[in-house]
């Protein structure tokens, strides 16, 4: 446990030693379902209101499947079973992505090694719940960001859509990360620092937006 805490102001000291995977999978899993559930117990109204307004021009037949699912107590059951599933494989595909990209740049990652980066660096980016759910809760908005996507009035322009993946959790736990393949991967920092701000960039100029358009349609 104390390495939670170690990774979180001397990561370099934490990728020193082998480290497993499992306790900041766990702890970062347990704080996204958590924070899920908290959001659907003190916002629920928010939340059905939001629903019901996104919902009303839809045809009847779809209006009334979306209002048993809104008002069904398994809603909150298949979020948090939708996170429990979606959380490990993002970071599967992740470390499968950074075993595969690290020799490029004179690294090598075993994929072990490349999911234990992961997982450190995706309890990092859990820990925002830690400021969003007291402002969700204090403004009563179920929806609050600390993402740049918030400063644009058009939410679904292609430049919000890329500043909605920049914010301070981001950007450190992307530090832990290049960090962690200059210790595991044995790579320079300077090739460390360059993998993961071309592969994130690419993620947020063409992945991210065209996720959102497909979303969208």
């Amino acid at each position: 446990m104390k390495n939670l805490l170690w990774v979180l102001y001397a990561p370099e000291k934490v990728f020193e030693e082998e480290q497993k995977p499992w306790t900041p999978l766990i702890v970062g899993l347990l704080i996204s379902i958590l924070f899920f559930i908290a959001i659907q117990i003190f916002l629920k109204q928010e939340i059905l209101s939001s629903a019901l307004e996104r919902i009303a021009e839809l045809p009847e037949e779809q209006q009334s499947r979306a209002l048993k699912i809104l008002y069904s107590p398994r809603r909150v059951i298949i979020g948090s079973a939708s996170i429990l599933i979606v959380y490990p494989i993002k970071i599967a595909l992740l470390a499968l992505i950074y075993n595969i990209a690290a020799p490029i740049l004179g690294g090598e990652l075993p994929y072990f090694k490349a999911f234990t980066i992961f997982s450190f660096s995706r309890y990092i980016a859990s820990l925002s719940a830690i400021i969003k759910l007291p402002v969700a809760i204090v403004t009563r908005n179920p929806f609050v960001r600390t993402d740049l996507g918030i400063f644009f009035s058009d939410k679904t322009s292609y430049i919000a859509t890329v500043a909605s993946q920049v914010d301070f959790f981001t950007i450190w736990s992307l530090v832990v990360v290049a960090i962690g393949l200059e210790k595991y991967a044995k790579m320079k920092r300077e090739n460390a620092i360059a993998l993961v701000g071309i592969l994130w960039l690419a993620y947020i100029f063409l992945v991210h937006p065209l996720m959102m358009i497909r979303r969208l349609r």
